[in-house]
Protein backbone atom coordinates (compact mmCIF):
# COMPACT_ATOMS: atom_id res chain seq x y z
CA UNK A 1 0.00 0.00 0.00
CA UNK A 2 2.65 2.55 1.04
CA UNK A 3 4.98 1.69 -1.81
CA UNK A 4 2.16 2.03 -4.33
CA UNK A 5 1.22 5.44 -2.94
CA UNK A 6 4.87 6.48 -3.05
CA UNK A 7 5.27 5.32 -6.65
CA UNK A 8 2.10 7.19 -7.65
CA UNK A 9 3.42 10.38 -6.04
CA UNK A 10 6.75 10.09 -7.87
CA UNK A 11 5.12 9.19 -11.19
CA UNK A 12 2.74 12.13 -10.96
CA UNK A 13 5.59 14.48 -10.17
CA UNK A 14 7.75 13.23 -13.05
CA UNK A 15 4.81 13.51 -15.45
CA UNK A 16 4.08 17.08 -14.31
CA UNK A 17 7.70 18.17 -14.74
CA UNK A 18 7.92 16.42 -18.11
CA UNK A 19 4.83 18.32 -19.31
CA UNK A 20 6.38 21.57 -18.12
CA UNK A 21 9.63 20.76 -19.92
CA UNK A 22 7.78 20.00 -23.16
CA UNK A 23 5.74 23.20 -22.95
CA UNK A 24 8.63 25.55 -22.26
CA UNK A 25 9.91 27.90 -24.90
CA UNK A 26 13.60 27.88 -25.82
CA UNK A 27 14.25 31.28 -24.26
CA UNK A 28 12.25 30.76 -21.05
CA UNK A 29 14.30 31.77 -18.05
CA UNK A 30 17.00 33.52 -20.05
CA UNK A 31 17.84 37.04 -18.93
CA UNK A 32 15.01 36.88 -16.43
CA UNK A 33 12.27 36.52 -19.05
CA UNK A 34 9.69 33.79 -18.98
CA UNK A 35 9.50 31.11 -16.37
CA UNK A 36 12.08 28.44 -15.64
CA UNK A 37 10.74 24.94 -15.06
CA UNK A 38 12.85 24.70 -11.91
CA UNK A 39 10.87 27.63 -10.42
CA UNK A 40 7.49 25.92 -10.78
CA UNK A 41 5.63 25.34 -7.48
CA UNK A 42 5.20 21.63 -8.35
CA UNK A 43 8.68 20.94 -6.95
CA UNK A 44 7.88 22.31 -3.52
CA UNK A 45 4.46 20.64 -3.58
CA UNK A 46 6.11 17.30 -4.32
CA UNK A 47 8.49 17.68 -1.39
CA UNK A 48 5.63 18.63 0.95
CA UNK A 49 3.47 15.72 -0.20
CA UNK A 50 6.37 13.30 0.19
CA UNK A 51 7.12 14.60 3.67
CA UNK A 52 3.47 14.12 4.68
CA UNK A 53 3.39 10.61 3.19
CA UNK A 54 6.59 9.62 5.01
CA UNK A 55 5.23 11.01 8.30
CA UNK A 56 2.01 8.99 7.91
CA UNK A 57 4.08 5.94 7.06
CA UNK A 58 6.27 6.37 10.15
CA UNK A 59 3.20 6.82 12.39
CA UNK A 60 1.76 3.55 11.08
CA UNK A 61 4.58 1.64 12.80
CA UNK A 62 6.08 -0.08 9.75
CA UNK A 63 8.36 -3.08 9.99
CA UNK A 64 12.03 -2.75 9.17
CA UNK A 65 11.47 -4.58 5.89
CA UNK A 66 8.68 -2.19 4.89
CA UNK A 67 10.90 0.78 5.71
CA UNK A 68 13.75 -0.74 3.68
CA UNK A 69 11.49 -1.15 0.63
CA UNK A 70 10.18 2.42 0.86
CA UNK A 71 13.64 3.90 1.41
CA UNK A 72 15.08 1.77 -1.37
CA UNK A 73 12.59 3.32 -3.76
CA UNK A 74 13.32 6.88 -2.58
CA UNK A 75 17.09 6.37 -2.78
CA UNK A 76 17.00 4.71 -6.19
CA UNK A 77 14.57 7.26 -7.72
CA UNK A 78 17.24 9.70 -9.01
CA UNK A 79 18.88 6.87 -10.97
CA UNK A 80 15.52 5.64 -12.25
CA UNK A 81 14.23 9.12 -13.15
CA UNK A 82 17.33 11.00 -14.31
CA UNK A 83 15.20 12.96 -16.78
CA UNK A 84 13.81 15.57 -16.68
CA UNK A 85 16.85 17.26 -15.16
CA UNK A 86 14.79 19.77 -13.16
CA UNK A 87 13.14 16.83 -11.33
CA UNK A 88 16.41 14.95 -10.85
CA UNK A 89 17.77 17.49 -8.38
CA UNK A 90 14.60 17.46 -6.30
CA UNK A 91 14.66 13.65 -6.20
CA UNK A 92 18.11 13.87 -4.66
CA UNK A 93 17.18 16.64 -2.25
CA UNK A 94 14.15 14.86 -0.77
CA UNK A 95 16.31 11.99 0.39
CA UNK A 96 16.98 14.12 3.45
CA UNK A 97 13.36 13.59 4.51
CA UNK A 98 14.12 9.93 5.24
CA UNK A 99 16.62 10.25 8.08
CA UNK A 100 14.15 9.49 10.88
CA UNK A 101 12.94 6.36 9.08
CA UNK A 102 16.52 5.07 8.83
CA UNK A 103 16.47 4.69 12.62
CA UNK A 104 13.68 2.09 12.31
CA UNK A 105 15.82 -0.24 10.17
CA UNK A 106 17.22 -3.41 11.62
CA UNK A 107 20.97 -3.86 11.31
CA UNK A 108 20.49 -6.33 8.43
CA UNK A 109 18.07 -4.11 6.49
CA UNK A 110 20.30 -1.07 7.02
CA UNK A 111 23.26 -3.02 5.67
CA UNK A 112 21.32 -4.13 2.57
CA UNK A 113 20.16 -0.60 1.94
CA UNK A 114 23.64 0.82 2.52
CA UNK A 115 25.09 -1.55 -0.08
CA UNK A 116 22.48 -0.50 -2.63
CA UNK A 117 22.99 3.16 -1.77
CA UNK A 118 26.72 2.92 -2.29
CA UNK A 119 26.18 1.18 -5.64
CA UNK A 120 23.64 3.73 -6.86
CA UNK A 121 25.51 6.80 -5.68
CA UNK A 122 29.31 6.68 -5.84
CA UNK A 123 30.86 8.49 -2.89
CA UNK A 124 32.60 11.05 -5.11
CA UNK A 125 29.26 12.09 -6.66
CA UNK A 126 27.23 12.48 -3.46
CA UNK A 127 25.58 15.74 -2.62
CA UNK A 128 25.66 16.96 1.02
CA UNK A 129 22.20 15.51 1.73
CA UNK A 130 23.32 12.15 0.34
CA UNK A 131 26.39 12.20 2.55
CA UNK A 132 24.13 12.68 5.58
CA UNK A 133 21.91 9.81 4.48
CA UNK A 134 24.98 7.62 3.93
CA UNK A 135 26.18 8.40 7.47
CA UNK A 136 22.76 7.58 8.91
CA UNK A 137 22.70 4.25 7.05
CA UNK A 138 26.20 3.39 8.26
CA UNK A 139 25.19 4.18 11.85
CA UNK A 140 22.08 2.01 11.54
CA UNK A 141 24.13 -0.83 10.06
CA UNK A 142 26.44 -0.78 13.09
CA UNK A 143 23.76 -0.95 15.79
Amino acid sequence: MWLEELKALYTGYIEKVSRLEMAKKPADGLLGFGKKVSDDPCHEAFAEELEALLERFAQAGPSSEEVRRVLSFVYHAPAAYSEPASAYWMLNAVQGLTQELVKVLSREDALKLLRQYEEDIPRSQRLPVQKKVGKALKAAAKK
